[in-house]
């Protein structure tokens, strides 16, 4: 029987991306795998990250259908067509054995070209309430993946094909970090308690200003604290106009405006103020790092409250609506929880619980299994 040939999709966000990438990384090194392809839309994130993953991509001219009365709602759907039209194309060339889908409008045509040329789909939904479109082509997949398990009630695929299986994250996160060697790496000290503020690659200029609001106190109130704050690129040189100038360079404020790799930080962190995206909450409860969630209030269907609500509903996290965030509030949560070491435990233990370290080494398996499958029946009907 010949070799797994696989394809990934997905697009728009990290959540929608790394899912993908961590299961190719399972299936890299594997020498059942003969061939692995990306498909996402050109220009995109996907299109970076994928390649800079060693992975082969083809690039869609694709992008989401318009929430709005506009023009380019009457030209959309031709070029939803068009897309659906191009993915044929390169998957009858390709002939996958499989083909998994990880959400965002990207992974739309991909999809519904599988299905159209019969070639068996997968879908993993990393967030708690599905987007559009893993809701729509569920249905006709042989696998429903879930990243958290408050999506089982919002997808309608049949019972039997909807697995939990948490949400696929890179072999970084698992790696067994000790804090004293993580510290040494970051230039912090191993005897304070460390709190990580980062509203992700981009920063979020939210959290950045209550914390900038919060820093006097916070260094002059808390001795036994240090914050390690991730700004992002495009804002580090607001974040350095916010700072109190009658407040000294504190070797207890560790600014960066970027982490290369956020694994480091989570593991020496006891305390992080993020957003609520599906990958950030799988990362937080791999590493057991309890969590202040503020969901950004513009990602679609509000799908990081839904995130932020269950895992509060887990006493794993607190959850702040950013329309309550002020660098007051900020510092009031901060100073009460890294306070009370019995509830930090609590929740760092509650955390754990909800990581699945395996999605990846999982989900991987499952694709592998009816990509054999879908060979093994080619296999018959040809015989017949």
């Amino acid at each position: 029987m010949a070799g797994h040939r696989i394809v990934l999709t997905g697009g728009g966000t990290g959540g929608h991306i790394y899912p993908a990438l961590s299961v190719a990384e399972q299936l890299k090194d594997d020498p059942s795998v003969e061939a692995i392809l990306y498909i996402g839309a050109s220009g995109h994130s996907e299109e970076k990250l994928a390649r800079e993953n060693g992975l082969d991509f083809v690039g869609l001219n694709v992008s989401g259908m318009p929430r709005s009365l506009t023009p380019r709602l009457m030209t959309w759907p031709f070029q939803m067509f068009a897309a659906i039209e191009r993915a044929k194309a390169v998957l009858r060339e390709f002939k996958p054995t499989v083909v998994l889908g990880t959400g965002g409008y990207a992974s739309a045509p991909p999809l519904a070209a599988a299905n159209a040329l019969g070639y068996p789909t997968a879908v993993h939904e990393p967030d708690a309430h599905p987007g559009l479109v893993n809701r729509m082509l569920s249905r006709r997949a042989k696998l429903v993946s879930l990243g958290m398990q408050g999506a089982a009630a919002r997808i309608s695929a049949p019972r039997g094909k909807v697995v939990f299986n948490g949400n696929p994250v890179r072999k970084s996160f698992l790696a067994d970090r000790h804090r004293d060697a993580g510290c040494a790496i970051l230039g912090l000290r191993s005897d304070l308690k460390t709190v990580l503020i980062t509203g992700g690659s981009q920063g979020a200029k939210a959290l950045n200003e209550a914390l900038t609001a919060a820093l006097p106190r916070l260094l002059e109130i808390e001795p036994h604290i240090q914050i390690v704050h991730q700004c992002g690129d495009k804002n580090l040189t607001d974040v350095k106009e916010r700072l109190n100038p009658n407040l000294a360079p504190s070797p207890r404020y560790h600014l960066r405006a970027y982490f290369d790799d956020l694994s480091i930080a989570y593991a020496v962190s006891d305390l992080a103020i993020t957003r609520a995206g599906a990958m950030t909450v799988a990362e937080l409860a791999v590493t057991g790092t309890p969590a202040i969630f503020v969901p950004y209030p513009y990602a679609a269907q509000d799908h990081q409250t839904h995130n932020a609500r269950y895992v509060e509903s887990q006493k794993a996290a607190v959850l702040v609506p950013q329309e309550d965030l002020t660098g007051e509030t900020l510092y009031n949560h901060i100073a009460a929880l890294i306070s009370d070491d019995a509830r930090l435990s609590e929740m760092r233990r509650r955390m754990h619980e909800l990581g699945k370290p395996d999605a990846a080494k999982v989900l991987a398996q499952q694709l592998k299994e009816i990509s054999l499958h879908f060979q093994g029946h080619k296999a018959q009907h040809l015989t017949i």
